[in-house]
């Protein structure tokens, strides 16, 4: 599939510019859905146990509940799966392979570390996701070559999920990219969490 499933989640976002190409498939995930809508960006499916939808999206979620199943999906509140992972989860089902996932970085550790895994997940069932902010991209890899282009001028960490690497010492952490030298990355075992941080350079 050629599309991109775009996700929009309720984590701490710093506006930037989403450019939704005509065959992707976006997800507003519960209170993403006021991040769309200030960019004006229609989603194709709302989703989440809504615990953290603004006021005033309130009937903007009920004419999506008129909509029925093809385009809305209430979570328990109680449940397994954060709402991040259940909209990846309808993403792999739909056959997407490329997750965007904006809103999943934020001041809250525990869903930042969740929204990781998450990455994980997508990358076991043959999917590549990132989690996308204004100047930090983070995706994880795994067994092959990841290629840094050589557009892109900032910072590399990379931390051991369960590859070579040590997970006990930052020897990943903060590795500067040269101008106009494309970076790789190979992993022969296990998987591995990439940090691509632009334009920060010598400010460990």
């Amino acid at each position: 599939m050629s599309g991109r499933c775009i996700m929009m989640c309720a984590g701490e976002y710093h506006p930037m510019e989403i450019r939704v190409r005509p065959d992707d498939f976006v997800i507003a995930v519960d209170g993403g859905l006021s991040g769309l809508i200030r960019q004006g960006i229609r989603p194709d499916f709302l989703l989440g146990d809504f615990d953290s939808l603004w006021p005033g999206d309130t009937e903007i979620m009920k004419r999506y509940r008129e909509m029925g199943e093809s385009s809305f999906l209430q979570l328990p509140v109680e449940k397994d799966d954060t709402d991040t992972m259940a909209a990846a989860k309808l993403g792999i089902e739909k056959g997407y392979t490329e997750f965007l996932i904006y809103g999943g970085l934020g001041a809250r550790l525990d869903h930042t570390m969740a929204n990781i895994q998450t990455l994980a997940w997508i990358l076991r069932h043959g999917g590549q996701g990132w989690l996308l902010d204004r100047e930090t991209s983070v995706t994880v890899i795994g067994e092959g070559r990841f290629v840094i282009p050589e557009s892109f001028e900032g910072t590399v960490s990379l931390f051991s999920l369960n590859a070579v690497v040590r997970n006990d010492f930052p020897l990943g952490c903060s590795n500067e990219t040269l101008p106009g030298i494309q970076g790789e990355i190979e992993i022969g075992a296990g998987m591995a969490l990439v940090v691509l941080t632009e334009n920060l350079i010598n400010h460990h």
